[in-house]
């Protein structure tokens, strides 16, 4: 391994811990789904970077005695890596749209595995399926983004347009990296047909796709800012505070709930107070209603989320939105 991709290598490890700290601090705080599985992407990619450096020592050690089984072997370990943290990233988008079944959201995880596994089975020397098999990273990858990219464009809900829409940049860019991943594979697999290429005073890897780290360093910084931005928004006990840039990002997030557990406007108004840890009273009080009628509001809002009390509300709200 050269001096440069050792670097390069121990940077991406860092960028994954990191982020993957990051974003478990977010999930303890917040409870939001989204962040643990973010995290659990992150450790999967750390262990993926990680084999790299094993590889480097096996080489050493063993030079050219290295056995196919080694080389088998080592490429479960890169489907179970790969499945872990592509798998995760899928369950994280889930999350965020709100999508809920368990075909949709388990499916595509058991077809990359299978698919992976069986190209694999089958490759033996031929670096045409050796191609396939690295590929179903990529395709996998744009699936996410495809499916991400669809719910933006089929869903009529403004507010969750815009919710999504503010990431479009960010996906493009993921996109374009995606297209570079592929180039990448088809330079070393179809085109030069070769293991090892030298460029200059740096050894590239077929076996290690670059393009393939910036992806994840880009990623790294689009969840690790929105985990950040969380912890912000949490910083004090109370979700809901005066200060504009926490309220909004809470006031959306509150639109979001509401409109999938099909409030009424008034529950969304009772929601928030609620949020604010507010007691019956007080809520009539600020909204100038009966004691019994906020009651009832919060009665109907208890029902049409299935919580049996205000804390699992507020663990709920803050897990999924």
């Amino acid at each position: 391994m050269g001096l440069a991709i050792f670097y390069e290598t121990l940077f991406v490890i860092l960028v994954s811990v990191l982020t993957a700290a990051v974003c478990l601090s977010s999930y303890l705080v917040t409870r939001r789904k989204t962040m643990l599985y973010a995290c659990i992407a992150f450790l999967f990619y750390f262990l993926d970077v990680v084999s790299i450096l094993q590889d480097d020592y096996a080489t050493r050690t063993l030079g050219s005695d290295l056995s196919p089984e080694y080389f088998f072997i080592r490429s479960i370990y890169t489907l179970i890596t790969g499945a872990g943290f592509l798998g995760a990233f899928w369950l994280m988008v889930c999350s965020y749209v709100g999508e809920n079944r368990k075909s949709m959201r388990y499916a595509p995880i058991i077809i990359f595995v299978v698919a992976s596994f069986f190209l694999l089975l089958i490759s033996g020397e031929s670096k045409i399926l050796r191609f396939c098999y690295y590929s179903c990273r990529a395709a996998f990858m744009f699936w996410i983004l495809m499916f991400g990219g669809l719910h933006y464009l089929k869903t009529h809900d403004a507010v969750e347009r815009q919710r999504l829409g503010r990431y479009r940049m960010q996906c493009v860019v993921l996109g374009l990296l995606g297209l570079l991943m592929v180039s990448e594979d088809v330079l070393f697999f179809l085109i030069l047909s070769t293991d090892i290429l030298q460029v200059g005073p740096f050894t590239l890897s077929a076996e290690r796709n670059y393009f393939e780290n910036l992806l994840m360093v880009c990623c790294a910084l689009m969840v690790g800012h929105f985990a950040w931005k969380q912890l912000d928004i949490h910083s004090s006990k109370s979700p809901v505070v005066d200060d504009t840039q926490r309220y909004r990002q809470t006031a959306e997030d509150l639109l979001v709930y509401a409109k999938r557990h099909q409030l009424t406007a008034r529950e969304q108004e009772v929601l928030d107070y609620i949020l604010r840890d507010l007691d019956n009273q007080n809520i009539a009080s600020s909204m100038s209603l009966a004691p019994s009628t906020v009651k009832v509001h919060v009665h109907n809002i208890l029902q049409k989320t299935g919580h049996a009390n205000r804390q699992e509300l507020i663990q709920d709200f803050w897990k999924t939105v």
